[in-house]
């Protein structure tokens, strides 16, 4: 039993204590600090290995977490995201002179807490998990601690956070008291249709919301996005928001056959609805690249809503491939961020990438066919995620949502396909800007570029796993 205990979560342990390390080998050996990002992403992806080599015995820990399929899958998500932010961060705190082993272990250890987030059986390790993933990106999101726009970011990611946990507190305490039970199991026997069991479960839907940005829960986003490291920044856009995901998904399956449904319909579909349609709408007058990412952050957390309001095997597989999808295209458009960027303390402004199609052609090539990918257009994976998650309504007989989410698609292409248009059509300005484009960044460009084209042309692999995973929720 103890050996199965450890073994089940040796992923999460084995980043814990590399973490660790990586601090303590930058205060005694400040020599190697640059190989200290070589050492995290090793490190990642020996995490990776172990989850895939390591069985699923499903539930562990008295039930408390579930290492399954699903799990399995986030869990992969989650550390290959991490992976890519790797690559991204050592170039960028290099140009920055930021470069610290305290940067590398909290990343692993935000790693650690969304992944014990989407294996959560039970309300309390949830909370657990999300505390681990936010105070430790607070801390990340002011790592700049000369820079007033990042101690900004970190100050606005602590209140909303600080806010957002106290609500989910709140909504556990008063689902306890509806249902005498804080484990998802056990949920579905003992919930009842009082007040204090739909008070509950909204005030633990809101406190998700904050965390995915949805409407009308997205204030923070914009200025953190923009304020945060261009790397922290990245992680911070998918990873998590895809362990917010799951637990709302976990937290849908419970209730699913309860006659809360109709209920719960209603109130996601509102969501995602609002999420797409000011997330798109507010990204045409974005100037700032990362202000229209984080505002396209929130429309495209409206579409995974879609497949999760379209509850079903088809529905909730289409949500998995699209984190996987939002993984490659959001961190390849802020790989170019932090590739088109002379300052962090300066508006990272569209006007600024003109002519750079031709300068830059490697992370250009791949900044433009991300802005098509998050516009959904074939033959990229964006538009494998979205076709998933607009054909899990239609077969629900939620016509009316994918028709939404299709229009809103449309008015999107307009804000994506401008970056392109002024990377290839307009002319470099009088005055080139000095950027930088080390070949960290190149390859994490191609990387990303790769996973986009191949998984949208051949997307079988994905969607199979998603499929397996799904199942664990849909029986």
């Amino acid at each position: 039993m103890i050996s199965l205990w450890l073994t089940s979560v040796l992923p999460e342990l084995f980043l814990v204590f590399a973490g660790g390390l990586l601090v303590l080998l930058d205060a005694f050996l400040p020599r190697l600090r640059p190989a200290l990002a070589w050492l995290a992403l090793a490190t990642v992806l020996g995490a990776l290995g172990l989850r895939w080599i390591l069985p699923a015995p499903g539930p562990v820990w008295e039930g408390m977490l579930l290492v399954d399929e699903l799990g399995r899958f986030v869990d992969s998500y989650i550390l290959l995201a991490a992976a890519l932010a790797l690559f991204m961060a050592d170039p960028y705190l290099e140009r920055t002179k930021s470069r610290y082993g305290e940067f590398f272990g909290l990343l692993l250890w935000a790693a650690v807490g969304a992944m014990t987030m989407a294996k959560a059986n039970h309300l309390l390790v949830v909370f657990v998990g999300l505390e681990l993933l936010s105070v430790v990106l607070y801390v990340l999101n002011a790592f700049h601690r000369d820079s007033i726009l990042s101690l900004e970011a970190g100050w606005k990611y602590l209140v909303v956070g600080a806010f957002s946990s106290a609500v989910f507190v709140f909504g556990a305490a008063l689902l306890y008291g509806a249902a005498s039970t804080f484990s998802l199991g056990e949920l579905a026997s003992g919930i009842n249709q009082g007040w204090l069991a739909v008070l509950g479960l909204g005030l633990l839907a809101s406190a998700l919301a904050f965390k995915l940005a949805l409407f009308p829960f997205h204030a923070w986003a914009p200025d953190v996005y923009q304020g945060s490291p261009t790397p922290v920044t990245a992680f911070l856009s998918v990873v998590p928001k895809g362990a917010a995901l799951v637990v709302l998904a976990r937290l849908v399956a419970t209730v699913n056959p309860q006659t809360l449904t109709p209920r719960w319909t209603s109130v996601l579909a509102s969501l995602a609805v609002g999420s797409m349609v000011l997330g798109n709408l507010a990204a045409i007058a974005q100037r700032d690249l990362k202000r229209m990412l984080a505002y396209s952050g929130i429309a495209h957390m409206g579409y995974a809503l879609v497949g999760l309001v379209a509850f079903g095997p088809d529905g909730l597989a289409a949500v998995l491939v699209y984190l996987a999808a939002y993984t490659f295209m959001n961190i390849a458009a802020f790989a170019a961020v932090a590739a088109f960027s002379e300052n962090e303390e300066e508006p990272h402004l569209i006007n600024d990438l003109a002519g750079q199609g031709w300068e830059r052609p490697t992370v250009a090539f791949a900044l433009s066919v991300a802005m098509f990918a998050l516009a959904g257009i074939p033959p990229t994976v964006g538009f494998v995620g979205k076709f998933l998650a607009f054909r899990a309504a239609v077969n629900m007989n939620m016509v009316w949502l994918a028709v939404v989410g299709v229009l809103t698609s449309l008015v999107s292409v307009f804000y994506y396909v401008r970056v392109v248009y002024y990377l290839y059509m307009k002319p470099l300005p009088k005055r080139k800007p000095a950027f930088s484009e080390p070949w960290a960044i190149r390859l994490l460009a191609a990387l990303c570029l790769a996973g986009m084209v191949v998984l949208g042309v051949f997307p079988k692999t994905l969607l199979e796993l998603a499929e397996g995973a799904a199942a664990i929720l849909v029986r």
